[in-house]
C-alpha cells in the first residue's frame, strides 16, 4: 500500500478526525501517514495526536522551512528482529 497524505485545514474538526481514522484503519507495517497542516494551526493537533498514540504509532512533527505547514509522520513500528 502506498503512503497516505492528508492535508487538514483550515481548521481540524470532527469530520477531519474522521479521515485521520479511516487512513489510520488502512495503514500497513512499512507505510507513513503524514498529516499536513497550516502551521498557525498547529496548537489543533492535540486530538490528532492522541490519535496516532492511542493505535500505538510512531511518530514525528516537524515544521517546514517557510514556516507556514507543519507536519506529523507516523508508521506503525517494525517488529522486533531478535
Amino acid at each position: 500500500m502506498p503512503d497516505i497524505n492528508l492535508w487538514l485545514r483550515p481548521v481540524i474538526t470532527p469530520k477531519d478526525r474522521d479521515k485521520v481514522l479511516d487512513a489510520l484503519s488502512r495503514l500497513e507495517k512499512g507505510d507513513h501517514l503524514t498529516i499536513s497542516l497550516e502551521a498557525s494551526d498547529a496548537r489543533q493537533a492535540d486530538p490528532i495526536i492522541e490519535l496516532l498514540e492511542n493505535w500505538g504509532l510512531d511518530y514525528q512533527s516537524r515544521g517546514d522551512g517557510d514556516g507556514r505547514t507543519y507536519h506529523i509522520i507516523a508508521s506503525k513500528p517494525q517488529e522486533n528482529r531478535d
